[in-house]
């Protein structure tokens, strides 16, 4: 028979979760809905890459006003508020050209109170093009006052490359390291990720499980719980990496309800879960920021997107 839980971690409700990770706009909209009846009341959703080469700035302009409006509408319906992190992914890249367009676009959109964050930035081939385009972006973010969701790639050997990437960013000024917050921290990177100082280590959670079409792998409960006591709860931040391939929208909240049950502290639990994310990305508490913002800062033409309320209604 398999040993009850702490009798504290019986009985209590849901932990609230903000999962500051998902690609949702690659996905149905009913995962909204599980999510939200998770615990799961906030997102934030950036730019992945989107399996589209993109040859103009136009193109990634195309993308930014698809969450803004389509995204946050979409998620509005079952009750979720969605952020954004807005970016050039170095996956849509088709020559430096476009994506320096894409970039110049990006700036225009950034005040924008929905955008948290610049973000993913991505390297794939690490060519100068990628790279270019990638200390731009940081040049971009640390002037605006914006933090940064950098991707990291899931082999070893681009990490570390990925890694010094960002050491030089880092010593040449580009960025503040505690604006930045990896993202698929895997736990064998954990070590050197938590050395470069940055201010948030994004770790994508799930049950174990085996997936036909996985784009990447979760860490589960049983290896969170080492992690949680070698390196405490400071930086760590749980998301759901919800992507466009095979993906549970309630492995978060499967994986914080596992936790509690194995006994972690729900004072940490909440770290973990909402609030070093929360803090990370300055995540308005009034949600009237957003809804007057968003109205004040509104374009007038038929196509302008709806405050939240309205949005919730339609």
């Amino acid at each position: 028979m398999p040993q009850l839980p702490p009798d504290e971690a019986i009985g209590r409700p849901p932990t609230r979760v903000f999962d500051h990770h998902i690609h949702a706009d690659g996905r149905n909209a009913d995962d909204y809905e599980l999510m939200a009846l998770s615990g799961v009341d906030t997102v934030l959703i950036p730019c992945s890459a989107s399996n589209e080469t993109r040859p103009c700035g136009a193109s990634y302009e195309a993308r930014f006003e698809r969450l803004l409006t389509t995204e946050t509408r979409r998620a509005a319906h079952y009750g979720v508020r969605v952020w954004l992190g807005l970016s050039v992914h170095a996956a849509d890249m088709a020559d430096l050209a476009s994506a320096m367009d894409g970039v110049d676009r990006l700036a225009a959109r950034l005040d924008d109170p929905r955008v948290l964050a610049l973000g993913e930035l991505s390297i794939r081939r690490f060519s100068d093009a990628e790279l270019t385009v990638f200390a731009k972006q940081l040049e971009l973010a640390t002037a605006l006052g914006k933090p940064v969701m950098v991707e990291l790639p899931p082999g070893m050997p681009e990490f570390h490359r990925m890694v010094e990437v960002l050491r030089q960013a880092i010593d040449d000024g580009l960025v503040d390291p505690a604006r930045l917050a990896l993202m698929d921290v895997a736990p064998p990177m954990l070590p050197v990720a938590a050395g470069l100082g940055c201010g948030g280590l994004g770790i994508a959670v799930s049950p174990a499980s085996d997936r036909l079409f996985q784009v990447r792998l979760k860490t589960d409960h049983q290896q969170l719980l080492p992690l949680l006591e070698e390196f405490g709860p400071d930086r760590l931040m749980l998301n759901s990496g919800l992507h466009f391939g095979s993906a549970d929208p309630l492995g978060l909240a499967k994986t914080v309800l596992r936790l509690r049950l194995a006994g972690v502290d729900p004072a940490l639990l909440d770290r973990v879960a909402r609030e070093n994310a929360a803090t990370f990305f300055r995540l308005p508490t009034d949600s009237t920021d957003f809804t007057e913002s968003a109205a004040s800062t509104a374009s007038p033409s038929p196509t302008a997107e709806p405050s939240f309320a309205t949005a919730r209604q339609e």
